[in-house]
């Protein structure tokens, strides 16, 4: 099945069946998106809104929304949300890139992909509905591990769009993404109608699939689609055909068959003898029968049985890369100064700090009219803010540990320094730790005179792991390297209302610093280095071990030349020293 037959085939199953609302489409082109909703909504044959939920998506854009009417008795309207499902025709909710999705969008997909009912009671709003939105999201197959297992539980039908042509709106003759859909498949959607499962095809389905995950989730949906292609196919029975082409629809892969006869080898349609004596070549040609018919024009692209099939469930293979628990926040904490963080939402304010003012005069908005009486309807007349009207910033929490890794790229050519640094990259990311990276030596560094660094929001951010791998250059600019991590600390614990608690930081390194401090910042090359880069690192290091809730470990590759650096360095830091073995000569 070619990939755009597949992709189809796949949002006429969702569109027929609301059980199957959840599709998640593994790397797809960003420039493909638009077309598939508007292929979708054809389909659906009606013009659903359209919502597009990203990683800023707060529950205050999602549920309940105030807007200003003049001709109102109030002044204003209390609007639904988009997610709301009350009155309004399915809709369609798009998710561009379901790894940067934010934690309102992530919950509200929990919560109302696959539900039978919806309840919501939020800002004075009781309302009930049965959830009958599609939701399309999109994902890179090879960061499904920063996505919630959970949250990638509720998308029934998974279908790998690699591969498919990007339309080009400025060329008229190009061809369309998709294929316009099947008159068929159009009558089967607006009809809703759907085929029963047969005991046979329900034993098939759990054969289908591996055991050890965790639900049935997995094999309803397998039935599901097998129940939609057979409904678009025009049976009202579900059968074993059906079951097959769902599971190669979404890309499982058959049974091994247990008796397969032996195939037959090809006889060659030209043999060449060769005759004792005469060393010519004898050819034999054998005629085939071609079938009469019509001939039937063959696309370009891969064969049916080359095709590469992709397992719809990559996450049961993937390194977890996503917080511990990712559809709440982390633990806040009390302190005396005023919050800090990005607002996500409001709440009812307890004490005159941090006030949210437009919540505030959206909220009063509401009660003019009780409040003001007639009075509320002359031009000018002042807006009445009670007590009960202030609402606060809901802020998310900032970390209170932070890890500051200092990578000197030069002293791990032959030693694999995962293992001395594990025990550290797994405390922060359990204490969902800040982390700033410096890099000093890289050889892919703009400028080998200096170390670079930069800072995230924890540890599964891809630039870490990208320092990590980092290959070695030629220059060790180690002291300017240790005062940019000095920068971050200082900023991090002493200015203003710095919220860490708890500094770590780890400097991986030899100790051999060729490159001086004044060098680094000149950006010229000295004439002779002597010891000074040696100096200038143990000078900033001192000064590094004066800071306060900053802790220190150096972490070598163990019995080198030069090797008592790293005890001196270790010294200056006011911190310890770890050698590892395995970076040992001899």
């Amino acid at each position: 099945m070619h990939v755009r037959e597949r992709v189809a085939t796949a949002l006429a199953c969702a569109a027929l069946d609301r059980q199957l609302a959840g599709i998640l489409i593994f790397d797809l082109d960003p420039d493909l998106l638009q077309p598939l909703t508007r292929w979708l909504c054809d389909l659906i044959g009606a013009s659903p809104s359209v919502s597009v939920l990203g990683a800023t998506t707060t529950d205050g854009d999602l549920w309940t929304r105030v807007r200003p009417e003049l001709a109102g008795a109030a002044g204003f309207r209390l609007e639904h949300g988009p997610l709301v499902g009350v009155g309004r025709p399915p809709g369609l909710i798009v998710v561009p890139d379901l790894t940067r999705l934010g934690l309102a969008g992530a919950r509200a997909a929990v919560t109302m992909i696959g539900a039978d009912v919806v309840h919501l009671e939020r800002t004075g709003l009781q309302v009930r509905w049965r959830p009958e939105d599609y939701w399309i999201a999109c994902c890179r197959r090879d960061e499904v591990g920063r996505v919630s297992p959970h949250l990638l539980d509720r998308f029934a039908v998974r279908i790998d769009a690699a591969g498919l042509g990007v339309r080009r709106e400025t060329d008229p003759d190009a061809a369309p993404v998709l294929d316009p859909p099947d008159p068929r498949w159009v009558t089967a959607v607006r009809t809703g109608r759907l085929a029963s499962l047969s005991k046979a095809a329900a034993e098939d389905v759990v054969e289908r699939l591996p055991l050890g995950a965790a639900g049935m989730r997995r094999e309803l949906a397998l039935a599901r689609i097998a129940r939609a292609l057979a409904a678009l196919d025009d049976d009202t029975v579900v059968e074993h055909e059906h079951v097959d082409a769902a599971a190669r629809l979404i890309g499982l892969t058959p049974p091994a068959a247990t008796d397969a006869p032996a195939a037959s080898p090809v006889e060659p349609l030209v043999r060449g003898v060769d005759e004792p004596g005469d060393g010519e070549v004898q050819q034999e040609v054998r005629r085939i029968e071609v079938p009469e018919g019509d001939s039937v024009p063959l696309r370009a692209g891969p064969l049916p049985d080359a095709e590469e099939r992709r397992y719809p469930y990559p996450e049961d293979h993937a390194d977890l890369e996503h917080d511990p628990d990712p559809l709440r926040f982390g633990a806040r904490r009390r302190t005396g100064g005023p919050p800090r963080g990005h607002p996500v939402g409001t709440r009812p304010a307890r004490e005159l700090r941090d006030i949210a003012v437009t919540a505030s005069l959206l909220e009063s908005a509401r009660f003019q009219a009780v409040r003001c009486g007639r009075q509320h309807f002359r031009l000018g007349h002042p807006l009445h803010v009670e007590a009960a009207d202030l609402r606060s910033h809901l802020r998310a929490p900032r970390p209170a540990h932070l890890l500051v890794l200092v990578l000197d790229h030069t002293c791990h050519r032959d030693w694999d320094w995962y293992d001395a640094l594990t025990p550290y990259l797994r405390w922060a990311y359990a204490a969902r730790a800040s982390v700033g990276v410096v890099e000093v030596g890289a050889a892919d560094a703009p400028d080998e005179l200096c170390a670079r660094g930069f800072s995230a929001r924890g540890l599964l951010d891809p630039r870490v792991a990208a320092a990590l791998e980092r290959r070695p250059g030629r220059a060790t600019p180690l002291a300017h390297g240790l005062s940019l991590a000095a920068r971050q600390l200082r900023h991090n614990t002493q200015h203003g209302d710095a919220p860490v608690t708890e500094a770590v930081l780890l400097v991986a390194t030899d100790g051999r610093a060729n490159i001086p401090l004044a060098a680094s910042r000149s950006r010229r090359l000295p004439e002779r280095v002597a010891a000074e880069g040696v100096q200038d690192a143990l000078r900033v290091a001192c000064q590094i071990g004066t800071l306060h809730r900053v802790h220190s470990v150096v972490v070598g590759p163990g019995s080198r030349p030069g090797a008592h650096l790293t005890t001196m360095l270790a010294d200056a830091l006011g911190g310890s020293v770890i050698t590892d073995g395995a970076g040992e000569d001899g």
